[in-house]
């Protein structure tokens, strides 16, 4: 079995769009969850151990910037590894997570206006990044 490897260039092309892909669905995911208190959603949750509180904006920010730099650098593995087949067995993988992320937005103890605002962060998180990932991916 031969593998090849991401060329220099290639790489080059990729980061700015996926750079973009990630601060992107940041912003997007920010602004759902400032804007969701605003229509009325209360945004508490109830986390096994903890006290219930809001979740706060900075969290959406922050989990949306570190899971897609995590897609974003396993994307790249993948790449290294898999080379052209890489697109297709990272996009399979993203949907498979993308549906086991639902789990906890489901049991974190929240109103049905609160999990579906949570649920719906993680599907435009997933509507951003994919199709950018998928786009600047070897074999494109």
């Amino acid at each position: 079995m031969t593998t090849t490897t991401t060329s220099p260039a290639t790489a080059r092309r990729a980061w700015p769009l996926r750079l973009g892909a990630v601060a992107s669905a940041t912003v997007a995911n920010a602004l759902i969850g400032a804007l969701a208190p605003l229509t009325g959603v209360s945004m508490v949750i109830a986390m096994p151990g903890m006290d219930p509180g809001p979740v706060p904006v900075a969290a959406f920010a922050l989990w949306t910037a570190v899971f897609g730099l995590l897609g974003w650098g396993t994307l790249a593995l993948a790449e290294r590894v898999l080379g052209d087949r890489a697109r297709i067995v990272w996009t399979t993988a993203a949907v498979v997570v993308l549906l086991l992320s639902f789990l906890p937005s489901m049991s974190v103890g929240g109103d049905a206006a609160t999990e579906a605002v949570l649920l719906s962060t993680h599907v435009v998180a997933a509507a951003i990044l994919v199709p950018a990932f998928w786009r600047s991916a070897r074999g494109a």
